[in-house]
């Protein structure tokens, strides 16, 4: 009698776990800021026109085996792509960062149509982060906003083949790294001592290219000026008839 009721008591308990594993089974949940879609074996249920069938937030009813749910956030959200070294024009490397923000507009599309939508975007962004950034002269880049622009636009020529809104695409640091900041240094200092140069030669009442080339070299440099800016190969540019003017024309850059 004991043993018969102990299995009572067992068929009970496991009939009850069914009960809710089949619950379980049954009912999801569609959570707000959330939507999803049902498969049935495997399909995605439509309606009537053929559109896939969006499920809002709220409570929903599967078949246990037959049907299950899919689900995935659309939020506003932000990819952070941190450190990234991108090389620049003339072959200097940069270590940039950026943020893109953007909003699941097709649930259909992203769920089965992108494999692993956000880790996928990342990667479409950096992408895209490096081909904009790869012609660009090292001197743009301070203009982060007019390249966020342009980041921002070549993404959103995506944005319908992901079923995604891009909101910004926004470049948020940009620095050279070690290697290239002592070039980028140089230059920059090459660039003010030009500057000096011109400035000097107008108060002292004189055309610039009348100034001692030995004078100008040894005031801006001129062995670092041939390292490090191809644009100023003066040296065999000088012509017969006038080799100061074509020295300092290359200089300064008039």
């Amino acid at each position: 009698m004991e043993n018969l009721s102990l299995e009572l008591v067992m068929a009970v308990i496991t009939t009850i776990v069914g009960l809710v594993t089949g619950v379980f089974k049954t009912v999801k949940f569609v959570q707000e800021g959330e939507l999803g879609i049902k498969l049935r074996f495997g399909r995605a249920l439509r309606n009537k026109d053929n559109t896939p069938r969006v499920i809002n937030p709220g409570f929903v009813l599967l078949i246990p085996f037959v049907e299950t749910l899919k689900r995935h956030h659309v939020r506003q959200q932000t990819l952070r792509l941190e450190d990234q070294k991108v090389m620049v024009a003339r072959g200097l490397i940069f270590n940039v960062s950026a943020m893109v923000i953007l909003r699941v507009k097709d649930i259909y599309r992203a769920l089965f149509e992108i494999d692993d939508l956000d880790n996928s975007l990342a990667d479409l962004s950096r992408g895209i982060l490096r081909d904009v950034l790869a012609d660009k002269e090292y001197s743009e880049l301070s203009n982060m906003e007019a390249i966020s622009d342009e980041l921002l636009r070549k993404l959103q020529e995506k944005a319908e083949e992901w079923g995604v809104t891009f909101i910004q695409f926004k470049l948020t640091d940009c620095a050279p790294s070690p290697e290239t900041a002592p070039l980028v240094n140089a230059e920059a200092g090459v660039r003010l001592k030009m500057e000096a140069l011109k400035a000097a030669a107008k108060d002292m009442g004189v055309e610039v290219y009348t100034l001692s080339p030995v004078f100008a070299a040894a005031l801006v440099g001129v062995p670092l000026v041939t390292a490090i800016t191809p644009e100023f190969r003066f040296v065999n540019q000088q012509t017969e008839e006038e080799p100061e003017k074509s020295f300092l024309h290359s200089l300064v850059g008039e």
